[in-house]
């Protein structure tokens, strides 16, 4: 019997799904007898070098003493002696003010001075006679009273003459504005023939710098920097007018007083300037640099090589050096306040089960318990997506641990050297005990443990997951890519 076509058709078409199948399973176990890529790993050289711990902060660049000068009194600017980047000397005229109301509110003030001495010479002789005239029992003694009285009014009076006086002197001295120290005059903010009203409050006329060679900045310094600034130290910062020069300074004051801008805590950080050079000019904005620790001659590794944790399929030689640990400063972790601190998170790397156990049994009933309730405390951080960093950082098992907070000294990590292997061969890791001291945030100090030209391990060009991930089918279905629909 002769076969339709569709019947050849549909041998054809399961003849060439079969070879597809041959040939998938085919790739498929060519794939099953790869090598698997090994890890790559980033690594750079222990340097002898310096190393630089730093605060920044932005400021405003002013005069280290200035003066504003007002007027008290009210009238009209008639000579202006001085202009604006004058020099002058401490009580000389800056400006001058009409003086004829006060000159004639003094003259008013003399001729009453002058009535009432008159009124206190009569007041004197009607009582020497009343004195008199008591004696001889002429008059009473309540008219004797009357004369002293009077007496004593009238030399009230010439008290309260001579003091309004004074104060049409004072008032007509005013009239002249004398520098009262000497330097610069910075501002000018009046012109002769304006009107200065002093009635409600004083007006500024002039500022005058006291000696420009020696500048400050007030530094706004966040509350999260101000551990680390104290007073005495360097400073570096530039100012736009000259981006490519860097200026010093030494920080001479570190306040008390916070300030709040939307929700941002500040202290204020006063630094001296020496500004000889008269190139730096008031109000300027710097960019500073707070020098809070620096050392030279230490060897520096990258900071990440202190937090790199190796793959599980990397092989680790156990480190084998030994470094001093009497100065080492254990961090604190939180939640586990009272507790003793884990050697693992010290160290900074995995525990195995048996430092677990035995940092288990090491534990009083009540620290047991704490460190329990920390334990599941972090394992619902992690089911909840706000996990913290894993064994690599001082893990203390069971799904995850808490950051170690920043100890203020050095502290113990374990870093790693990448040994020398056969080309193809698997990579294998040195672990060596280090004491780390300052950090800047990318470099870190290490005081013992390492020698400069040590290969440090910083991170992973290319994890053995990816490498070992099977390239996608391109036929679709169970063997790569997307379902066949």
């Amino acid at each position: 019997m002769k076969a339709s076509p569709v019947s050849r058709f549909n041998r054809a078409d399961r003849t060439w799904a079969a070879s597809m199948v041959v040939l998938a399973l085919g790739s498929a176990g060519c794939d099953r007898f790869k090598k698997e890529a090994p890890p790559e790993f980033k690594t750079e050289v222990a340097v002898l070098t310096n190393i630089v711990q730093s605060v920044s902060a932005n400021g405003g660049i002013a005069p280290t003493r200035q003066v504003q000068v007002g007027s008290q009194i009210s009238g009209t600017i008639t000579e202006l002696k001085v202009d604006f980047n004058s020099r002058v000397q401490e009580g000389d005229v800056l400006a001058k003010i009409d003086p004829a109301i006060y000159e004639r509110a003094s003259a008013r003030a003399d001729a009453d001075l002058s009535n009432a001495k008159a009124g206190l010479a009569l007041a004197e002789f009607n009582f020497k006679r009343s004195k008199e005239l008591y004696a001889s029992k002429l008059i009473s003694e309540t008219e004797y009273q009357q004369a002293d009285v009077s007496l004593l009014q009238a030399a009230a009076v010439v008290k309260t003459r001579e003091a309004a006086l004074e104060s049409a002197k004072v008032d007509l001295d005013r009239t002249t504005i004398y520098a009262p120290i000497s330097g610069v005059v910075v501002t000018r903010s009046v012109d002769a023939g304006q009107t200065v009203a002093a009635s409600f409050s004083t007006p500024t006329l002039f500022l005058i710098a006291q000696d420009l060679t020696r500048m400050q900045i007030e530094l706004a310094v966040s509350e999260a920097d101000i551990g680390n600034v104290a007073e005495k130290q360097r400073v570096e910062f530039n100012v736009d007018a000259f981006a490519n020069r860097k200026f010093d300074g030494t920080v001479r004051q570190v306040r008390f007083a916070p300030t709040t801008n939307q929700n941002v805590v500040t202290y204020t950080t006063v630094v001296d300037v020496d500004n000889r050079s008269m190139r730096l000019r008031p109000g300027m904005t710097a960019t500073a640099t707070i020098i809070t620790s620096e050392k030279t001659n230490i060897v520096r590794i990258p900071a990440s090589a202190t937090r790199f944790a190796p793959p599980s399929a990397v092989t680790v030689l156990p480190a084998t050096n030994q470094v001093s640990t009497n100065d080492i400063v254990r961090p604190s972790m939180p939640g586990m306040e009272g507790m003793p601190t884990p050697p693992w998170v010290a160290e900074g790397r995995r525990p195995t089960e048996e430092e677990r156990k035995k940092f288990d049994e090491s534990l009083t009933p009540e620290q047991r318990q704490q460190f329990q309730a920390m334990r599941e405390r972090m394992r619902s951080m992690m089911a909840a997506g706000g996990g913290g960093g894993g064994g690599g950082m001082g893990g203390l098992g069971g799904g995850g641990s808490p950051r170690p907070r920043q100890a203020e000294g050095p502290t113990l990590k374990t870093i790693y050297t990448l040994l020398p292997g056969a080309e193809g061969a698997a990579p294998q890791l040195q672990a060596v005990n280090v004491k780390i001291g300052l950090t800047d945030g990318s470099s870190a100090e290490v005081i013992e443990g390492l020698q400069p030209g040590a290969v440090v391990v910083t991170g992973l060009r290319t994890t053995a997951a990816a490498a070992a991930a099977p390239a996608a089918n391109p036929f679709g279905g169970p063997f790569g890519g997307g379902p066949r629909r």
